[in-house]
This record gives C-alpha cells, sequence and structure tokens, in this order.
C-alpha cells in the first residue's frame, strides 16, 4: 500500500514539473520499478517487538494529546452555555 501510495506522489509530482513532456508511465508499471529499487527491511523477533512498543507508545500519546485537545472544547462550550 505504501508503495503505491509512493508511486502515485512520484507521478503526480513528475507531471507537475514536466507538465506535457511527462512519461506514460502507469501507476502499476511505476509500482513495480519502486518494488525493485526500495529495499524490503527483514526484521528480527526482537526488533519487531521493539518497533510495535515504540509505535504503541507515539499511538498512546497522540491519543491523550487528542483527548486534552477534546476535552479543552468541552470545557469551553460549557462555559460559553453557562
Amino acid at each position: 500500500m505504501l508503495i503505491c501510495m509512493m508511486a502515485h506522489f512520484f507521478l503526480w509530482h513528475i507531471k507537475i514539473h514536466l507538465g506535457e513532456k511527462a512519461p506514460s508511465i502507469t501507476l502499476s508499471q511505476l509500482r513495480i520499478v519502486l518494488g525493485l529499487v526500495l529495499p524490503l527491511r527483514r526484521y528480527e523477533v526482537t526488533d519487531a517487538i521493539e518497533l510495535v512498543i515504540w509505535i504503541q507508545k507515539k499511538n498512546h500519546v497522540a491519543y491523550l494529546s487528542h483527548q486534552r485537545k477534546n476535552i479543552a472544547k468541552r470545557e469551553k462550550v460549557l462555559q460559553v452555555s453557562l
């Protein structure tokens, strides 16, 4: 999925910069090229676990941030309505 999104962005970027001179390559063709060029990272079990823990921590921090923002919005609405 990520490779497909990167391929789409790349085509969009090329089209903007080259205009009519942009090559006529399809998204699926570019996906194949990017799949060959970009290395696929291999994880050891401990590395994968550390990555999952890191992602969970970042997600939790983002969740708390959104919660604080939502609570602040609710308090502001309550103050206005009183």
